[in-house]
C-alpha cells in the first residue's frame, strides 16, 4: 500500500515537473512572440556625440540580443532642455508597448520638485529600466593652488571654473549647505575648457566633475599629481579614493544630509533608460531583465571598454525605490535646495 502511495506521489510529482517546464515553455513563447518582427525606438535626449548618446548607441548596438523575439533597435535622437524635451514626450505622447524607451539625464528624477513650472511629468511613474553607471562627481584642485585639501576651504576661498551642469551648481550647493568659500566663476563652454583654464591659472580648480571623465581626459595629470582630489560627492565613497574627503562626512545634522540626498543623490543613476509610464508590467520585466542581462554580457563589457565607456549597473528597481525616497524630502529641504538654485540662476 505505501509503495503504491509512493509511486503515486513520484507521478504526481513528475507531472507537476513537466507542467511547469511546459509553462516556462509558452511563457518564453509568448514574450517572443511579443517583440518578434516589431522595431523599438532606443531615443535620446541629447545631441549626437555626447556622453548620453554613447551610452544610448552602445546599449542599442547589444541589447537587441537579450529581448526575446530579437526586434530591430533603431537610436533617435530628441536632444533639448537636459532631456526634459524627450521625458515629456516619453510620459505623455510615447506607446506604452515597449516600442520606445530612453536614454535621459539623471537630473530629471528631481526637476520637478526644483522646476515645477517647466515639467510636464512625474519621474515615480516612469518605468525606470536600470542606469548603466554610477557617477561620482569630484572636486579637484591644481598643485599651486594655495587649497590643497577640503577642510581648507572653510578658511580659504578656492576659483573655480563654472562650464554648466554641475560644474556650476556643485560648488553653489556646497557653499549654501557646508558654509565653504568655492568661488563659481560661470560661463566657461564646457569642462575642456575649463580644465584648460585651470592650467592656464585662471581657476584654482575645478568641483562636480565625474570620477570617470576625469580619469579619461586627465589621467597624466593625475599620475603626474598635478591635480589633487579633495572632495567627492555620491551616497557611498568611491573605491578607487579611499583617502578623499567625502561630502558626507562633513554634514552637521540630519537636514544637511537630506539636503545632499536631494542635491547629490542622482548620481547613483547618471545614466538612466526610462520607459513611458502604463507600460504592462510584463513588458517592463522584459526590458529590464534584457538590460541587466546587457550590462553581464562579456561582449558588451568588452565592447565598452574599447570604446573606453565606464560601466556600473543600477537596477530599476534601485532607482525607482531612490526617486520614492526623493519625493520624501521634508518641504522645508526642497525650499531650501530651491531657493540655492534660484539664486543660482540669476
Amino acid at each position: 500500500m505505501n509503495e503504491s502511495r509512493t509511486l503515486a506521489r513520484r507521478s504526481m510529482l513528475a507531472l507537476a515537473a513537466i507542467g511547469a517546464m511546459l509553462a516556462q515553455s509558452a511563457a518564453a513563447q509568448d514574450q517572443s512572440a511579443f517583440f518578434k518582427d516589431k522595431t523599438i525606438r532606443l531615443m535620446v535626449g541629447s545631441a549626437p556625440g555626447g556622453g548620453y548618446d554613447a551610452y544610448g548607441r552602445i546599449v542599442a548596438a547589444h541589447i537587441r540580443r537579450h529581448i526575446p523575439g530579437n526586434p530591430t533597435i533603431i537610436v533617435q535622437n530628441m536632444p533639448g532642455a537636459g532631456s526634459l524635451v524627450l521625458a515629456n514626450y516619453l510620459y505623455n505622447v510615447a506607446p506604452k508597448d515597449g516600442t520606445a524607451f530612453g536614454a535621459v539625464n539623471a537630473l530629471l528624477a528631481t526637476d520637478p520638485l526644483m522646476y515645477p513650472e517647466r515639467v510636464k511629468f512625474d519621474p515615480r511613474q516612469f518605468r525606470w529600466l536600470g542606469s548603466a553607471l554610477k557617477e561620482n562627481h569630484v572636486g579637484l584642485s591644481w598643485y599651486t593652488s594655495p587649497v590643497q585639501s577640503f577642510d581648507e576651504l572653510f578658511k580659504q576661498e578656492m576659483i573655480v571654473a563654472g562650464t554648466g551642469g554641475a560644474t556650476t551648481l556643485y560648488p553653489v550647493l556646497t557653499n549654501a549647505i557646508l558654509g565653504t568659500k568655492l568661488k563659481m566663476i560661470p560661463g566657461y563652454q564646457g569642462t575642456k575648457q575649463g580644465m584648460l583654464a585651470m592650467e592656464r591659472g585662471e581657476v584654482a580648480g575645478n568641483v562636480g566633475i565625474t570620477w570617470a571623465s576625469l580619469k579619461a581626459t586627465a589621467g597624466s595629470w593625475l599620475r603626474d599629481k598635478k591635480i589633487k582630489v579633495i572632495i567627492q560627492y555620491g551616497l557611498k565613497k568611491h573605491p578607487e579614493l579611499p583617502d578623499a574627503s567625502w561630502i558626507y562626512d562633513y554634514a552637521k545634522n540630519d537636514e544637511d544630509r537630506a539636503a545632499m540626498d536631494l542635491s547629490f543623490g542622482n548620481q547613483e543613476f547618471g545614466r538612466p533608460f526610462i520607459a513611458p509610464p502604463g507600460m504592462p508590467d510584463a513588458v517592463v520585466d522584459i526590458l529590464r531583465t534584457a538590460f541587466e542581462q546587457t550590462m553581464n554580457d562579456p561582449e558588451f563589457q568588452a565592447d565598452a571598454e574599447k570604446r573606453q565607456v565606464d560601466l556600473e549597473f543600477t537596477s530599476g528597481a534601485e532607482i525607482q525605490a531612490l526617486i520614492e525616497k526623493f519625493y520624501k524630502t521634508p518641504p522645508s529641504i526642497v525650499e531650501r535646495i530651491k531657493t540655492i538654485l534660484e539664486h543660482t540662476a540669476q
